[in-house]
């Protein structure tokens, strides 16, 4: 047999080590971009909820107000808008002519609303029914309308006076 030289084996020793140390470093170094990606995306979410519950406060502001015109605008002008919306809002193309109309307050506007999905199961279905209400109303209703208090599905009650 032959002598092994004890400075290869220390020297393979060394390397193997060195390799083991790089693929630790490169695993750390894949971990840590693929969470600074993530932090990256949950940013994106939460700007883009922010935006959204924004619109949406401004909708529940823009009703108490009695400013269904602000809101129509709104949803022309941002698509994001419209989609965020609860409701949609349109200004009335076809308005029976009376003399109050100049009035923002009495100007008629449509509102379409989708309310929450209904479900009813039985032992083996289960079926879901959507609708869309329709109506026509004026600013000064959606301001008067909005007062009172309103339990949300979580038991919270939420007022405004």
């Amino acid at each position: 047999m032959g002598k092994i030289d004890k400075s290869l084996v220390k020297q393979a020793e060394n390397e193997l080590e060195k390799e083991k140390k790089e693929e630790q470093i490169k695993i750390i170094k894949s971990a840590i971009k693929s969470t600074l990606e993530k932090i990256e995306e949950k940013k994106k979410e939460r700007d883009k909820l922010s935006r959204e519950i924004k619109i949406l406060k401004q909708d529940i502001q823009n009703i108490r107000d009695g400013r269904l015109d602000l809101i129509e605008e709104r949803q022309k002008k941002d698509e994001e808008a419209r989609n965020t919306s609860v409701i949609i809002v349109e200004k009335e193309k076809v308005v029976e002519h009376h003399n109050h109309y100049w009035d923002r307050w009495f100007y008629p506007y449509k509102i379409e609303y989708n309310p929450p999905l209904v479900t009813y199961t039985t032992d083996t279905t289960s079926t879901s029914y959507t609708s869309t209400a329709s109506v026509n109303i004026n600013c000064s209703i959606a301001k008067e309308a909005s007062y009172g208090s309103y339990v949300l599905k979580d038991g919270t009650v939420k007022s405004f006076n």
